[in-house]
C-alpha cells in the first residue's frame, strides 16, 4: 500500500461513530436502472442523507487535499448519487477555507433530487420528548441525526459538532417555514400523544453569496463518461451507492442480491470509468455503508480497483473493508 505523506495516522483508520445506521434502499430494479429505460424510478429513489454524515471520511479527504494536494491551486470534485445534495454542500462548507479553488459538482439519477439541490433549500428535523420513544423512532424516522445543526441538544455539542454548527451558519440562514399537518395527523397526535415523540422542522437556504460554491447536474454512474471529462477529478465520490447496483426488488421491497453474472460486469464498467474519470494521485470514496463492500468484495471490485492501479489509503479499524482508494 502507499502512504501517504502528511495524513495523521488516527485518521487513516477509525471505527465508525454510528455503527447502527440503517440500510437505505432504492426502490427501482437495478437491471431497469441500468438499461436507462425505467424513466419512473429516477423520481422514486429514496434518497437518504445528511449534512456531515461519515465525518471521518470527509475529513480524511479533505486532509487529503490541503496536505498531499497543496500544491495544486485548482481542485475538482465529483459527488456521484448526491441526492438533494445534503453532501455535496457538506464538502463546499469544508473546504471553504482550503486557499485553493475547489470545483464541486454533484450529480444523481433523480431529477426532483437534482432540482432541490439547486434550490439550495434544506429542512432539519429534532424530535423531543420521552428519550426512549424519540430513541425508537428516530431508528425508524432516519438512519442518520444533524439536528445539532439547527436546534439546541440536550447534551453539550463536541468540539467537532461546534465546529460544523459554525461552518453551517455561514452558508445558510433560517428561512420561515411552517409545516402542514392532515387531519389524519392531527387525531393520531392526540390519541397517540404518550407513544408519539414531537417533531418540529426548521427551513435553511444557501446564502446569495454561496449559491454558487456548488453545480448539480443529472447523470447516472453507469454513464460516468457522460459527465466527468477524461482524467479530470481530484475526488470522485460513490458514497454508499454502489449498493443500488449489486441488489434487486425481492419480496416485501427487501432487496436481494443479483446474480455474479450481472454483477461482475457491471462492476467492471464502474472501475472503467472511475479510472477514465481521476486524475493521478486522485481520491475514489465508496462510503461507510458495509453493502457496499460485502456484496461485491470477491465479487472484482477490490480486485478491479487493484488492476486499475488503485490501492486503498482508508480501511475501517480491523481493516477488512476499504473506504478510500488512491489512484497511483
Amino acid at each position: 500500500m502507499n502512504s501517504i505523506t502528511n495524513i495523521p495516522p488516527a485518521i487513516k483508520t477509525y471505527t465508525p461513530q454510528s455503527p447502527k445506521q440503517l440500510n437505505f434502499c432504492g426502490t427501482a430494479p437495478v437491471e431497469k436502472l441500468g438499461k436507462d429505460i425505467y424513466v419512473g424510478a429516477r423520481n422514486f429513489l429514496i434518497q437518504e442523507t445528511a449534512f456531515f454524515r461519515e465525518p471521518e471520511t470527509l475529513e480524511f479527504v479533505k486532509e487529503y487535499l490541503t496536505t498531499a494536494l497543496k500544491h495544486k491551486p485548482e481542485i475538482n470534485i465529483i459527488d456521484g448519487a448526491c441526492s438533494k445534495g445534503y453532501e455535496t454542500y457538506t464538502l463546499a462548507m469544508m473546504l471553504d477555507n482550503a486557499g485553493k479553488k475547489i470545483n464541486i459538482t454533484g450529480f444523481d439519477l433523480g431529477t426532483n433530487a437534482i432540482e432541490e439541490a439547486q434550490k439550495g433549500v434544506f429542512f432539519i428535523k429534532q424530535v423531543t420528548g420521552n428519550p426512549e420513544v424519540c430513541s425508537m423512532y428516530k431508528m425508524g424516522y432516519s438512519a442518520f441525526g444533524d439536528d445539532y445543526l439547527a436546534f439546541a441538544t440536550q447534551e453539550a455539542l463536541t468540539e467537532k459538532q461546534a465546529e460544523y454548527q459554525k461552518m453551517f451558519n455561514e452558508f445558510f440562514t433560517e428561512i420561515p417555514y411552517k409545516e402542514k399537518f392532515s387531519l389524519h395527523d392531527w387525531l393520531m397526535g392526540i390519541m397517540l400523544k404518550k407513544w408519539t415523540p414531537k417533531i418540529e422542522t426548521k427551513a435553511f437556504q444557501i446564502k446569495s453569496e454561496k449559491a454558487d460554491t456548488c453545480k448539480f447536474v443529472q447523470g447516472d454512474i453507469l454513464k460516468l463518461d457522460e459527465i466527468v471529462p477524461e482524467h479530470s477529478a481530484d475526488v470522485l465520490l460513490f458514497r454508499n451507492a454502489l449498493y443500488h447496483l449489486t441488489t434487486k426488488e425481492g419480496p416485501l421491497n427487501f432487496k436481494i442480491p443479483l446474480d455474479d453474472e450481472m454483477i461482475i460486469p457491471m462492476v467492471k464498467n464502474v472501475v472503467e470509468q472511475v479510472d477514465k474519470a481521476i486524475q493521478k494521485d486522485g481520491l475514489f470514496v465508496i462510503g461507510e455503508h458495509p453493502n457496499d463492500h460485502i456484496l461485491t468484495t470477491g465479487k472484482t471490485l477490490y480486485k478491479e480497483l487493484e488492476n486499475h492501479n488503485f490501492s486503498p489509503v482508508l480501511k475501517n479499524s480491523d481493516g477488512s473493508i476499504s473506504y478510500i482508494w488512491k489512484k497511483n
